[in-house]
């Protein structure tokens, strides 16, 4: 997804474009080997990023999509989301199935309800290097006035004509908390969201995004996980802190007897990017599932 992701350089992966997503079509030559020597897998099952289906890059997919049925496959897509089959990750990703037998019939597993939480995830102690700097700690807490918050002035009236909440609470170790909640800029005409114990956050330049909240969930995790915080309670306040290597992780789908075994050999950063560029292991069990009704 390097080359189609909005986190990436957005190259494309039109063929012959030497762009690390255009190893796609090294899969083709695979195929059209297999297919040589009468050996074509029966299924195949294809994973990427939204922007796959965008304007810019659905060409692509559907010369892909083309080539596939020339061989003889029946494609299936769909964007799923891991908050639709129970991770509480906000993780929107386009699903491909292609099958070979023309009589298979294969349909997407429907979504239910979400029954954890992101704070079902979180580790009870961490390492104090996962708290957030003083730097945004001050910007959390700095006198802007948004339509009625003038979050430096926590034990101050403030003007209820136009707004009906309260200030934010402090985010520094040791104070006292007025509210239960976080204030946290983003880019909207109400200017903040609310946060509150256990929701996900982004902490790089909120204001300057939409959906910087998720009620009780984490937005999507991708290879470095800088932007991604959590509202946790320490010391009597809430504070805000980033997700740890484990719990990205167990946000993947992994269980801790599979974290331990990597858990303290590889670096931070490289655990990261496990997570980041894996998929998440509910969303394809729930498809396999699908598969195996007939027999796969």
């Amino acid at each position: 997804c390097t080359d189609i992701s909005l986190a990436g350089s957005m190259k494309g992966m039109d063929r012959n474009s030497n762009t690390a997503s255009s190893l796609l079509w090294e899969v083709e030559r695979l195929l059209i080997t297999s297919k040589e020597s009468e050996e074509l897998p029966k299924y195949l099952l294809m994973e990427n990023v939204p922007m796959l289906v965008s304007k810019k890059f659905i060409h692509s997919f559907n010369e892909w999509l083309l080539f596939l049925e020339s061989l003889g496959y029946k494609n299936y897509w769909q964007q799923l989301n891991a908050k639709d089959y129970g991770v509480p990750q906000t993780r929107n990703r386009v699903f491909l199935v292609s099958i070979i037998d023309p009589k298979y019939e294969f349909e997407f597993p429907k979504a239910f309800p979400l029954e954890k939480h992101l704070i079902d995830y979180l580790e009870p102690v961490v390492d104090e290097k996962y708290f957030i700097s003083e730097a945004f700690l001050l910007y959390c807490t700095d006198p802007t006035d948004r339509n009625g918050f003038i979050r430096g002035n926590r034990f101050k009236p403030h003007d209820t004509t136009k707004s009906r909440y309260a200030f934010t609470i402090t985010t520094r170790k040791g104070s006292t908390p007025t509210d239960n909640y976080v204030i946290v800029p983003e880019a909207t005409l109400k200017g903040y969201k609310e946060a509150y114990l256990g929701d996900g956050i982004y902490i790089n330049r909120p204001h300057q995004k939409r959906g910087c909240v998720q009620k009780g969930k984490i937005q999507t995790i991708k290879r470095t996980v800088s932007d991604l915080g959590v509202i946790v309670e320490r010391d009597k306040a809430l504070m805000i802190r980033r997700i740890t290597p484990r719990e990205s992780l167990r946000l993947m789908g992994w269980t801790d007897d599979r974290i331990d075994l990597i858990i303290d050999k590889f670096s931070d950063a490289r655990l990261y990017t496990f997570a980041g560029n894996g998929i998440v292991i509910d969303v394809l069990c729930e498809i396999f599932k699908e598969l195996f009704k007939h027999g796969i």
